[in-house]
This record gives structure tokens, C-alpha cells and sequence, in this order.
């Protein structure tokens, strides 16, 4: 009898835990469903930048139509037909029009800006004032996209579009790779769209969990940040914080701009290359530091300052013995905190001042070339 007495307890004591538990479920999901928003990995694809793998590059823009709602009110990126950012052009250049083509990352894409006021196009709006209404620019800026992906694109795709001139503006990603010693071809790792958890399903399960319940979609975006170790510029770094700059990987910066600038020549095309202006700077106040993700680099501030000053100093190197132009964007606005809204992205007036410094030099440019 006693027995019997015990297994009730038991029972009721495991139904009553069971019960407790889906209350607790049931209210977690009725508080998130009422003060959070409504989203699941569908919805989440249906107001994203979808991406395409590529062997040239970690990912491309796939060659269809995309609009999409920028974070801020009222911001839209717009995708053309080609798989880049902006206006509808045609792979095949009218004789009378001068184009250009700029290739980056997204301090290139100018995230923060709706497409139409991105500084690439804003410098084709400045020329166009300034009279050279013929010139044609095209944003090649892939957020994400480091030098050798610049040079990948522009290898495989982008010489078809007969560019009369390529700028490259890149750094911040390549110094994602600074503090490793291992060669490119070691660390690399090219997209791989499983690891797109929050806009892709994880199988028909996850499918059918994040269709139902929010606090799955809340609980399963913590577990895969921690297993793909995700922040909004893809992989953060492993490892403690570096205080050296990787000879090898400087190596490597230096040999992609190279080619680069021998790509564009090899193709009659004038290449010129930028220093990349940023918030980083030796004299960064406490909150200039708060808005840096070191946890990319995995850098201390003074080896970030450094390894910057590394790549200003390897684009002029470059330019010097190869004889082409640099633009020296960092000079003018490197530091500055109005310019930017984080460590590289630029704010409006950083966008405006970009395409202004740009805009006056390709004039220059064009204008030694007609004469």
C-alpha cells in the first residue's frame, strides 16, 4: 500500500512539473508574440540581400532584381539585373560612354545610404554636374568582400563589362585575416548558405518549429550565433586579442592590390586605388573606441592603428611602382567621427565628403585623358 502511495506522488508529482512547465512555455510565448516582433527565417529572407556562392569570391549578388528595406526608415537597397548595387546597365558599353567600375566591400555598398545616395553614384552625379555627363558609375561593393575578392570579381566578371577605369577601396576585411599566420588558402572560408540561419530553415523541422512557436525562433537564433559564432559581419575571430601584425598576411594585401592594378592594365583599363578613410585612429577618444568591433580583428586599438597604417602605406608602395593614382581618402577623413557611424561605414556627410574627394580626382582624371 505504501508503495502504491508513492508511485501517486510520483506521478503527480511528475504531471504537475510537466504542466508547470508548459504553463511557463505558453506564457514565454504569448509575451514574446505580444512585445516582440513577428518574424521567422522567411521573413527574415523576404527583407534581406540574398547571396549566391561563387568560386571567385565568397558570394556574389545573384544576377535577378532585389528591393530591399534598408534598416533605417525610408533606406532601400536596390539590386539590378547584373548583381550589382544600383541603375540598370548593359554588359555591353555604348562607344561614347566612359565607365567605371568601383569594387570593395561594404564601405563600397555604403550601407547606410538608399541606393541613389551611395557615394559611388553620388560621384557620377558630381561629374555630371561638373559637365562629363557621359560617365557611367557602377557600384561593385559587396559588404563582407575583402581585396582578393575584388580582384576574383573583377577577374572573372567585371573586365566583360569594359571598364575605362576600376577603383579599389578595401582594408577592413582584409584585416579580419592580419593577425593569422596561415595562408589565405588555410583560413578562408567561402559562403556557405547553411550557415545563413536566420533567413534559411534548418530542415523541415526547424521549418515547422519557427512557423509555430516565436520562442523557438528566439532560442534557436541564440544556439546557432554560438555555433557559427555570427555578428553582423559574419565570423567573429577565435583566439586572444593579437599584438602583431601577420608578415604573411601583409604579403598577401600587397600582392592582391598588384594584381589588381596588372588586371586593369592588362585590360586598357586606368586603375586607381584609395586608402580606405575609418574611424580608427591613434587618437580615438573612449567613445570613438566604443563604436570599433575589434572582435573581428581581434586586434588591440594600437595594432588596428597599425595594421591601417600598414595598408595606406602598401597602397602607395604599389602605386608608386606601378605609376598609378592614389586616392588619398584616409588623409582627409580618417578619425573623423562625424564621417562615420562605426569603425568603416560611413554616416551621410562621410559619404558625401567620399564622393567629393573621388568625384574631383576621376575629373582630373578623365579630363588629362580627353585632352
Amino acid at each position: 500500500m505504501k508503495s502504491y502511495n508513492v508511485g501517486k506522488q510520483l506521478s503527480f508529482f511528475f504531471i504537475m512539473t510537466f504542466v508547470s512547465i508548459l504553463i511557463a512555455l505558453i506564457l514565454a510565448e504569448v509575451f514574446i508574440r505580444i512585445t516582440k516582433e513577428y518574424v521567422t527565417p522567411a521573413i527574415i529572407r523576404e527583407k534581406s540581400l540574398l547571396y549566391a556562392a561563387s568560386i571567385f569570391a565568397r558570394h556574389v549578388f545573384p544576377q535577378h532584381e532585389q528591393n530591399i528595406e534598408g534598416k533605417k526608415e525610408g533606406m532601400r537597397w536596390v539590386i539590378n539585373a547584373q548583381g550589382y548595387r544600383g541603375a540598370p546597365f548593359s554588359p555591353k558599353k555604348d562607344a561614347n560612354i566612359i565607365r567605371v567600375i568601383v569594387y570593395g566591400g561594404s564601405a563600397v555598398f555604403d550601407q547606410n545610404q538608399s541606393t541613389g545616395d551611395d557615394w559611388p553614384t553620388r560621384v557620377e552625379k558630381l561629374l555630371q554636374i561638373k559637365g562629363l555627363d557621359n560617365v557611367q558609375v557602377i557600384n561593385g561593393g559587396t559588404p563582407g568582400h575583402a581585396s582578393f575578392d575584388s580582384l576574383g570579381r573583377f577577374f572573372s566578371e567585371g573586365h566583360l563589362y569594359e571598364p575605362d577605369y576600376v577603383l579599389l577601396y578595401n582594408a577592413w576585411n582584409d584585416l579580419k585575416y592580419f593577425s593569422e599566420d596561415r595562408p589565405l588558402l588555410r583560413v578562408f572560408k567561402p559562403f556557405n548558405e547553411k550557415s545563413e540561419f536566420r533567413s534559411t530553415y534548418q530542415g523541415v523541422f526547424d521549418e515547422i518549429f519557427c512557423e509555430s512557436s516565436q520562442l523557438y525562433v528566439r532560442l534557436r537564433d541564440r544556439y546557432y550565433r554560438r555555433k557559427y559564432r555570427l555578428g553582423d559581419e559574419g565570423v567573429i575571430t577565435d583566439g586572444e586579442y593579437s599584438n602583431q601584425v601577420s608578415a604573411s598576411a601583409l604579403k598577401q594585401y600587397r600582392l592582391n592590390v598588384a594584381m589588381f592594378v596588372d588586371l586593369a592594365k592588362n585590360i586598357d583599363a586606368v586603375p586607381i586605388l584609395l586608402t580606405q578613410a575609418r574611424l580608427v585612429a591613434a587618437d580615438n577618444s573612449d567613445e570613438d573606441k566604443s563604436r570599433i568591433q575589434y572582435r573581428y580583428q581581434k586586434m588591440q586599438h594600437d595594432t588596428l592603428v597599425d595594421a591601417y597604417h600598414r595598408t595606406d602605406k602598401t597602397v602607395f608602395e604599389v602605386a608608386k611602382s606601378k605609376n598609378v593614382t592614389v586616392i588619398d581618402a584616409s588623409s582627409h577623413m580618417t578619425g573623423n567621427g562625424d564621417y562615420f557611424s562605426d569603425h568603416v561605414h560611413l554616416s551621410n556627410s562621410g559619404s558625401k565628403r567620399l564622393a567629393e574627394l573621388v568625384a574631383n580626382r576621376l575629373a582630373e582624371e578623365i579630363t588629362e585623358t580627353l585632352l
